[in-house]
């Protein structure tokens, strides 16, 4: 398979003071495969999907090194070259769906919208996909949903709407930052079954996570962060049979620890 995504010494830095936040990581993305990031929350993880999004404010932020995208750099894009791949080539699924809305837009519009924006579909065609696509992320009531305002929606359906609008497009690639956390156990199996079948098409994914259950689900291979670094990277089976580092142990026991808490 083809590196479709390559980070190349990544890092991110404070303006205010300089110091490092994010300290020289590389990894890449095959299409067709599911690369899973895990580490505790400030290990870098959000801020690293961020950076590949241009989503970090310059004014506060210094990015140093490379995002290779089919070959080229994001980091050296002007923003009308960047705004032609967001959303149609990468697209993220983020973490909080309610500030991913439009509050003064239905759910309906905005779901149109992004479908012409990136095809040429009309708005009845558009409208009819978006409904289809719904029914797939197990929402019942897919009319009422399109007529509704995102703040009348509960948080966990605007997240299976907001995962649902990034692969309703076939991206190449998809980063999804800790997608499924919101969502009850049959969602969550649903969406991260549409993740594993979505790759057979060549799409290739960033799953972030702290939960090693839902990385063990689909990741093709794992990398490891903490304080900002990468301290772990192998295959999933290596990762899970194998680990090499103390930290990584720490977080396989609490996941297993709190597996048997819950069956106790």
């Amino acid at each position: 398979m083809k590196d479709i995504l390559t980070i190349n010494n990544l890092s991110i830095l404070l303006r205010k003071n300089q110091s490092q936040i994010v300290k020289n990581i590389s990894f890449n993305l095959e299409a067709g495969k599911i690369l899973g990031i895990i580490g505790e929350s400030g290990s870098g993880k959000t801020l690293t999907c961020k950076a590949i999004m241009r989503l970090l404010n310059e004014k506060k932020f210094t990015i140093k090194g490379s995002i290779r995208f089919k070959g080229d750099d994001l980091l050296k894009m002007k923003e009308g070259q960047i705004n032609n791949i967001l959303g149609k080539d990468i697209s993220m699924i983020m973490q909080n769906p309610m500030t991913a809305f439009d509050p003064m837009m239905k759910i309906g519009t905005q779901i149109v919208e992004t479908i012409r924006a990136h095809t040429r579909l009309s708005k009845k065609e558009a409208y009819f996909m978006g409904m289809k696509e719904l029914k797939k992320m197990n929402l019942k009531g897919v009319s009422e949903i399109m007529n509704s305002y995102p703040h009348t929606l509960s948080g966990g359906m605007l997240q299976r709407i907001m995962i649902s609008i990034a692969l309703m497009l076939r991206p190449s690639v998809i980063i999804a930052d800790e997608a499924t956390t919101a969502l009850d156990v049959k969602t969550q199996s649903i969406i991260l079954d549409e993740f594993n079948k979505i790759r057979e098409s060549g799409i290739g994914l960033i799953v972030v996570s702290h939960d090693f259950g839902v990385i063990a689900k689909v990741a093709d291979n794992v990398i490891v962060m903490k304080d900002g670094s990468i301290i772990e990277s192998s295959s999933v089976y290596e990762i899970f049979e194998n680990p090499q580092k103390k930290y990584t142990k720490e977080l396989l026991n609490s996941r297993l620890l709190i597996r048997e808490m819950r069956h106790a």
